[in-house]
């Protein structure tokens, strides 16, 4: 293994001018030492995708670097070959390993296509669609685009997509980069003859888009609910003078196949948004909505207020600095659909938190009458009622929804009672014998409550706590730290005790966490004993699992400098 590694970094040896020429010596020589971790990585008996994928990033990460530098020099240029041409050798290894993996199969053609390798490019689509065609129409969508638009041949590209057709006969991305090509296509010719003084033969089916209506044919055979690939298909044929008429005849089939489909509807309105006119945005947003009451008054249904609703609430994305005509639009569109029993709790949540205060109660009150069990207007009433006239109310609704109350609100509570009288019966709610509370809200409050404790209580109830809670399924390995914390913080330093929360944390959480470990050490050298680093050290070592082990020696290692320095303090 080591030889191998060695011959490789030989073999870097002639990157590294070029890499002098670009960075600072202190980045080149930290580039070769990743380097080498990486090969080192690659070496192993059990390989892991990630060994190549984390390699192939880091690669990529210096070429962007290299990039936004902005030079245009030769040795610029060799830097980027040189790496594109290691990330090339390392995707090509890894597929020798994950051949069955799709998504590598992808990135790798991805990565050809962005660096223009496209005599490698065919090759590895070639290779890629003999293993997964069958499986992958975005295979066959790649080679199309490689096909036309990188090496300009249609007759190879019409083999792709008919190939691709057979294997994926209800592919929706197949059938619109099949569309879009013969469109291209015919719109190339076009030029051509049109550039020849010639006249243009509006009964030759080259130019006159035939081939692109037999694939939006086959596609209304096969493809049969997809809105969103008949809009695209209208738009491309909306391009093109020579296809109009087909783009009116997708058109009309889909306003006769999709006129009782939300999603048909909800495209056609939100398209009105995006129409690149010289119209002023109200009046966009007019025509957006008349789409959708010509909807409503077709489907008056949940899922067609529902996409209604959602662009109205994007529209008003910024109501306190908007129109006012956006504010009223929102104030009235809302109360309409609140009137018919329309609205859901997140329609009810996201118009109170785009609405004035003022408005604020008034709302709430509505939501909590259409949904009196809903838990997320729960919490947005206890969070309003968190003010100094209305945190007894706010607490009452707590006290009897407890079961209910996410984590962040708890955090929300905790923080707003914290100098009160109540935080000690709320901190009963959540860690007391009696607490319904999940593992996830004590697992979020155990710092806070261990820091309340040992400033109202006492250091030994913090102690108590402290080890009930890292025992359990509640908290993680930080909760340690925050007790450590507390210890240091001391006139004396506790050792023994302050090593057991050590000890019983490393019980739990010491096969995965480095930090706990190097917390640990960390202390024995300033506050312990630092000949007792040397066994903690080892049992780090063979407690951790192997892969945790390996970075924590190097850890180790990259802070030995700052653990003498801690000695001799």
């Amino acid at each position: 293994m080591a030889e191998f590694v060695q011959r490789r970094k030989e073999e870097l040896i002639t990157e590294v001018p070029v890499l002098n020429s670009h960075f600072k010596k202190s980045v080149v020589k930290n580039i070769l030492n990743q380097r080498e971790k990486f090969e080192y990585r690659l070496m192993r008996r059990n390989k892991q995708k990630s060994d190549f994928t984390l390699y192939i990033t880091f690669l990529k990460s210096v070429i962007k670097k290299v990039k936004k530098m902005g030079s245009t020099t030769t040795e610029t240029f060799k830097l980027i070959n040189q790496h594109n041409n290691r990330i090339i050798d390392l995707y090509r290894a890894s597929l020798k390993y994950f051949k069955d993996d799709v998504s590598l199969w992808k990135e790798y053609i991805k990565f050809l296509m962005k660096c223009k390798r496209f005599t490698l490019l065919r090759t590895v689509l070639n290779s890629a669609l003999l293993l997964h065609g069958h499986i992958s129409d975005s295979l066959y969508v790649f080679a199309i685009r490689q096909e036309f638009e990188d090496l300009k041949n249609i007759q190879k590209a019409r083999e792709m997509y008919t190939d691709g057709l057979n294997a994926h006969k209800n592919s929706s991305k197949l059938y619109f980069e099949a569309f879009k090509c013969e469109l291209a296509y015919s719109e190339t010719l076009t030029q051509k003859v049109l550039k020849s003084g010639k006249e243009l033969n509006l009964e030759d089916p080259a130019l006159n888009g035939s081939v692109a209506k037999v694939i939006f044919e086959s596609a209304v055979e096969n493809v049969k609910n997809d809105t969103d690939l008949y809009f695209k298909m209208y738009e491309e044929a909306a391009q093109y003078n020579f296809s109009l008429d087909l783009s009116k005849e997708i058109k009309n089939f889909m306003l006769n196949t999709f006129s009782k489909d939300p999603n048909y509807w909800d495209t056609l309105a939100t398209n009105e948004l995006l129409k690149n006119t010289n119209n002023s945005e109200k009046f966009k947003i007019t025509k957006c909505l008349d789409r959708y009451n010509a909807a409503l008054s077709i489907i008056d249904t949940d899922e067609m207020w529902d996409k209604y609703l959602t662009t109205i609430l994007k529209i008003t994305s910024d109501t306190q600095n908007t129109e006012i005509y956006k504010r009223n639009l929102l104030r009235q569109s809302m109360y309409n659909a609140h009137k018919k029993n329309k609205l859901k709790p997140k329609h009810y949540i996201e118009w109170i938190n785009k609405s004035k205060s003022s408005m604020t109660k008034e709302i709430l009150d509505w939501a909590i009458e259409a949904y009196p069990n809903d838990t997320s207007i729960l919490e947005i009433n206890i969070k309003n009622k968190l003010t100094d006239t209305d945190e007894l109310i706010a607490y009452k609704l707590l006290e009897h929804n407890v079961d209910k109350i996410s984590p962040n609100l708890w955090l929300t509570i905790v923080e707003h009672f914290s100098n009160k009288p109540l935080i000690s019966d709320i901190f009963c709610m959540i860690f007391g014998d009696k607490s319904v509370c999940s593992d996830e809200v004590k697992g979020k409050l155990g710092h806070e409550y261990l820091l309340w404790l040992s400033k109202n209580k006492s250091l030994d109830n913090a102690r108590n706590t402290y080890n009930k809670l890292i025992m359990s399924n509640s908290c993680d390995a930080s909760l340690c730290k925050t007790m450590v914390t507390l210890e240091t913080e001391q006139q004396k330093v506790d050792i023994n005790k302050t090593r057991q929360h050590f000890t019983l944390a490393c019980m739990q959480f010491g096969k995965t966490n480095i930090d706990l470990w190097m917390e640990r050490i960390y202390f024995e050298l300033k506050y312990g004993s630092p000949k007792l680093v040397s066994s903690t050290y080892h049992q780090a070592v063979t407690t951790l699992n192997n892969e945790e082990s390996d970075q924590f020696v190097e850890q180790y290692a990259s802070n030995a400098s700052k653990f003498m320095t801690i000695c001799k303090i």
